[in-house]
């Protein structure tokens, strides 16, 4: 990280995301800007965006959260950042901000910078439609373009009089195995008879916590329903194992696997998923899955007044359907050890049609380099040629 500030840097672009999942589509993103362009990009982000080429001003990772009550632990680092990136855009002046997701942060940066007149491209916007609709007066008094990896969202920015495209989704690109069944199996010394059940309770540590005592119930009570089967945990990349070490010691059935998250997804029988982005990885996957979910109390209090959608996980959103059945706040093992049976004796072929129908709505190939082509094209619009 690096903390000189230059005064006046040529052609750069500021680019902010606040978690994994958004840091990854900002590293390709900005591949696919390097191939077209000659930009000092630096940002908030990451080892992965480091190693794409920005210059990381601000890492993310102590600032990332779930649930509106973790803001209350990390106020004093959001504000420190907060003023850091502040400082860092009035002094280089650059081009252009790109935000990623993140919203509560992105659209107060998003509000200074505007006012300094640099424009701002969201790329990945939030999920206002969900919730929060009230931020959609801040995204169309401050960002210039919106560019949508969801079919639906440009319908809704549309309606709303703001600038948007829909370049499709990157998942239909990225989530694929990269082994084939049997070297699947062989890596993690599995039989071809046995079920395979993928648990992925979440990345952060907050939803380990919250999730993983409840699949360890849920594990138990499919032993008996079930017999043998293997319970196979894909590490996120940004997990660190000491938060699982105490589960896996008490679970001797759990087998953990790192970098290996869409081979679990598609060679499994189940998932048991919290909801977020891997919920439509499983459906890409064509993986049967559950989905649960439970935040603070107070968190969930205040999402019960704010949500404004009939599902959570993003394959029901998508299709306006339960393709995956959802077991939210309340997590009763019993009810999720019922719900994954039927998914179980439904299987892959059971969901198969409204996974092709999902995969058809999602867009075509090559979604960051139309991003990419997006963006060079907003800039030559208000600059000029970029070289």
């Amino acid at each position: 990280m690096k903390d000189n500030i230059q005064e006046t840097p040529s052609k750069s672009i500021f680019i902010l995301t606040g978690e994994l999942s958004g840091e990854i589509h900002g590293a390709n993103l900005i591949k696919g800007i390097k191939k077209r362009c000659n930009l000092n990009i630096s940002g908030m982000g990451s080892k992965k965006m480091g190693e794409a080429g920005v210059d990381i001003v601000v890492d993310y990772k102590d600032i990332s959260l779930v649930g509106i009550s973790e803001l209350f632990k990390k106020f004093y680092p959001i504000i420190t950042a907060l003023r850091k990136i502040k400082r860092y855009i009035k002094k280089t002046k650059p081009l252009l901000i790109i935000l990623i997701d993140f919203p509560g942060f992105n659209l107060r940066i998003a509000r200074y910078a505007k006012a300094l007149g640099t424009p701002i491209v969201y790329f990945i916007p939030p999920q206002i439609w969900a919730w929060h609709k009230s931020r959609i007066k801040a995204i169309k008094a401050y960002i210039d373009l919106v560019i949508c990896i969801l079919p639906f969202e440009k319908r809704f920015y549309d309606e709303q009089g703001i600038d948007a495209r829909f370049i499709g989704h990157p998942f239909l690109e990225v989530v694929k195995p990269q082994l084939k069944k049997e070297e699947f199996l062989k890596v993690l010394g599995l039989a071809k008879e046995q079920k395979i059940i993928t648990i992925m309770p979440g990345s952060r540590e907050n939803e380990i916590k919250k999730h993983m005592p409840v699949l360890m119930e849920t594990i138990q009570i499919l032993k008996k329903r079930l017999g043998n089967f293997y319970a196979v945990l894909p590490i996120a990349e940004n997990m660190d194992e000491w938060v699982l070490k105490d589960y896996l010691k008490k679970e001797v059935a759990i087998i953990p696997v790192r970098g290996l998250n869409y081979d679990a997804l598609h060679y499994c029988d189940v998932a048991i998923i919290a909801s977020g982005s891997a919920t439509l990885e499983a459906a890409i996957s064509g993986a049967p899955s559950v989905v649960i979910y439970k935040i603070s109390f107070v968190s969930y209090l205040l999402a019960k007044l704010l949500v404004n959608v009939k599902f959570i996980s993003l394959p029901n959103i998508i299709l306006e359907k339960e393709l995956f059945p959802e077991i939210i706040q309340h997590l009763n093992p019993e009810m999720i050890a019922e719900k994954v049976l039927y998914m179980l004796n439904s299987g892959r072929d059971g969901i198969k049609m409204d996974v092709e129908c999902l995969k058809a709505q999602l867009g075509g190939p090559g979604v960051y380099d139309v991003a990419a082509e997006e963006i060079i094209n907003f800039l030559e619009k208000r600059y000029g040629a970029i070289s």
